[in-house]
């Protein structure tokens, strides 16, 4: 029982720490960026933010609650479930990087193609970083999840500020989220299949699984 409640008390503190700093770092990243981007590149990526954030609703599908909170997974189903949201990841782009050229017409705006063409690297990632960020919270690994994402975000502001200073304009707003996206799934597969060796109890076996992501 004190384990538990330990547990807790950790989960939540950490959550906390990493939700309230991430938001801290994000308005003082884009409080600076707004001083050296004009207002018109702003409203450029903030067309194509929202565009994505609905193909991104196809990405999660439920998956990753369903890691979570299912206890009888084997390293096998999590190949399965890797392979598909990968296989699903990719899918999502190309049809968003296919969709950049009817936005950027309708839009009228020649630099709306770019835009979504390089932010449909963001939709692949993040739907490969779904089976390794739920293997960290089904491992309790809150501490861990909190420094990353404060890291992540405070190397990618520092990027995307730097390139700003450096004269990249609109491109400096989307630096920040390609970086961030492909250095999560980077140090997400690195903590799963390297540093932790993510073991799975399966009720079907008495000994534990190791998990070997690849694609099939």
């Amino acid at each position: 029982m004190a384990s538990i409640k330990k547990e807790l008390i950790s989960g939540v503190l950490y959550t906390a720490i990493s939700k309230y700093s991430g938001i801290i770092i994000s308005l003082v990243v884009t409080g600076i960026l707004a001083r050296l981007i004009a207002p018109e590149e702003f409203g450029i990526v903030a067309i194509a933010t929202v565009i994505i954030s609905f193909f991104g609703i196809f990405s999660d599908l439920g998956i990753a609650p369903a890691i979570i909170q299912n206890k009888d997974l084997t390293g096998k189903d999590l190949n399965r479930i890797f392979s598909f949201t990968l296989w699903l990841g990719i899918m999502i782009s190309i049809l968003f990087f296919l969709c950049s050229w009817p936005i950027s017409f309708f839009y009228k705006q020649k630099t709306l193609l770019t835009i979504c063409q390089l932010l449909s690297i963001n939709l692949f990632f993040a739907s490969a970083n779904i089976v390794p960020n739920a293997l960290l919270f089904k491992n309790k690994e809150f501490k861990f999840i909190a420094y990353r994402s404060l890291t992540i975000q405070f190397i990618g502001g520092s990027i995307a500020i730097s390139a700003a200073i450096a004269g990249a304009g609109l491109y400096a707003l989307v630096i920040n989220p390609i970086f961030s996206s492909i250095l999560l799934f980077i140090i997400k597969t690195l903590k799963s299949y390297n540093i932790h060796s993510v073991w799975i109890r399966s009720k079907r076996y008495s000994v534990s699984q190791p998990i070997n992501f690849y694609l099939m």
